[in-house]
């Protein structure tokens, strides 16, 4: 199949985090009888090896899963799945790494490397990275470098862009959930409002937030208290997002989070439970990587790093990387319901990701 048809397939099929069974199928169908070895480190993920007997073995690392939100485009691909649709192109990061692995198998006397491909779930839900890395199937292959690529709206399409060092914001997303006590609203004051306390807390982390110098992000987007307008709410539950480019800052911000928590819990009769989900590590480019492949893969270098998170920043941690922007041009943005991008771009990825495994 061609890169674009594959894209096609998948994008036709779309699953959550750590629910793409389907998806997973159609990779170990499409894959059937090439000579690679299979893998299966994950319930959903698939790892692809190709033993070419050399010195060194890279990983070339793509997204599986989709959002939950209702398609609104009206191509014949379109997604088959209600309320789930692939808007941040991770059915097009798997065509480009299928599509090279496909290569791959029949071009095995090109490569000047040992090479993994590596599907990986839930990227949008809970850093599926770390479920990779923990189990340990890459380190069991020897993987020393990890390349992977997103396509990107708003940069110029069909180019590659990259810059060194970090990459990406490190993020984390918080929960914080309130107990306190419901009564009548005309005795009150032998309550504990749990809305009161809410709105406080979320006044005074922005108040602290607005006096961080440095660059970063803390949104609240949702919260929710209260059953009826006349009893005071027994509970509140506040969701936000935190994200910067400095890690001390980070560490500082969720530091608040708990000091907060603590300053709550002693001066009232309530309990507060604070939930940090899986951080998110800003993506940071190996330098000696990003020099080697800047005149052979052409990319250009970005301005300033995004506020925008990747779960491949868990990889960058632990190993040499890479990561690349492919740009699609002015199309609606990622995480909407008409996101889309022209098909031809991936051919420009699939041709990196082969110039990558031809050199040494």
């Amino acid at each position: 199949m061609k890169t674009e048809e594959i894209r096609q397939a998948l994008h036709r099929i779309p699953e959550l985090g750590r629910k793409e069974f389907q998806t997973k199928q159609w990779i170990l169908n499409y894959t059937e009888n090439w000579h690679c070895q299979i893998f299966e480190p994950t319930p959903t993920a698939v790892v692809l090896y190709f033993d070419c007997h050399k010195h060194k073995t890279i990983c070339f690392r793509c997204d599986m899963d989709g959002l939950p939100i209702e398609e609104q485009n009206h191509m014949e691909f379109r997604s088959q799945h209600m309320g789930i649709m692939h808007a941040c192109g991770h059915d097009g990061h798997m065509a480009m790494v299928l599509s090279f692995a496909e290569w791959a198998n029949t071009h095995r006397e090109e490569l000047e490397v040992n090479v993994v491909c590596l599907f990986q779930p839930s990227e949008e839900d809970n850093a599926g990275a770390n479920d990779i890395l923990q189990s340990g199937i890459l380190d069991t292959l020897h993987v020393k470098e990890i390349y992977g690529m997103h396509i990107w709206p708003g940069l110029e399409e069909g180019k590659l862009f990259g810059m060194k060092g970090q990459m990406t914001a490190t993020s984390a997303e918080v929960d914080i959930h309130i107990y306190g006590q419901s009564v009548h609203a005309a005795n009150r004051k032998n309550g504990i409002d749990a809305l009161w306390v809410g709105t406080d807390f979320i006044k005074r982390y922005y108040s602290f937030a607005d006096k961080i110098k440095e660059p970063h992000l803390i949104h609240f987007g949702k919260f929710q208290a209260g059953t009826v307008r006349n009893v005071v709410a027994a509970e509140a539950v506040i969701e936000g997002t935190m994200r910067t480019f400095d890690d001390r800052v980070f560490e500082k911000m969720l530091g608040e989070m708990e000091r907060l928590k603590r300053y709550y819990e002693k001066t009232y009769p309530i309990k507060i439970e604070y939930k940090k989900n899986a951080v998110y590590p800003g993506v940071i480019n190996d330098s000696e990587l990003f020099d080697k492949y800047k005149e052979k893969l052409r990319y250009f270098i970005l301005d300033k790093p995004y506020i925008q998170s990747e779960d491949f920043g868990c990889y960058t941690r632990e190993y040499k990387s890479l990561f690349l922007l492919l740009g699609c041009g002015d199309k609606s943005l990622l995480h909407t319901a008409t996101f889309d991008f022209p098909m031809d771009i991936l051919n420009v990825g699939v041709e990196a990701y082969k110039n990558i495994a031809k050199q040494k």
